[in-house]
């Protein structure tokens, strides 16, 4: 039930996952398995860290993904303009929503007095 951009994320906190755990297994499990702490590994996190973000940010001005505002993290990007061109489109399709619902519900009442009026005129 959840966007794309939400599942790929998902996804991408696969590796985070099996490093975390690696790490885990070899400081309070057992040293022979596993992975150790390196002067690298705050590159990895570095490195994690940037595909998150750019997961996060992809499919931008859509819905599931970080909102571009020109906030300081979103690097200046602004995507005002698109965000309310779709929250425009969502509320007319609401609309229209509502309005076919409102037509379909005319249809199925019942001939009115006046129908049966000039009906009964006609025969």
């Amino acid at each position: 039930m959840l966007s794309s951009v939400w599942h790929a994320i998902l996804d991408n906190f696969r590796p985070i996952t099996v490093w975390v755990t690696d790490l885990f297994i070899f400081y309070y499990i057992n040293p022979l398995f596993g992975e150790v702490w390196t002067q690298y590994s705050y590159l990895q996190i570095v490195g994690m860290s940037v595909l998150l973000y750019g997961t996060a940010i992809y499919n931008a001005p859509n819905d599931g993904s970080l909102q571009l505002e020109g906030q300081w993290w979103g690097f200046g990007m602004n995507f005002t303009s698109e965000y309310d061109a779709i929250r425009r489109e969502q509320y007319e399709a609401e609309m229209d929503a509502k309005w076919e619902a409102k037509r379909a519900e005319f249809k199925q009442r019942t001939y009115s007095s006046f129908k049966r009026y000039v009906g009964a005129q006609h025969n």
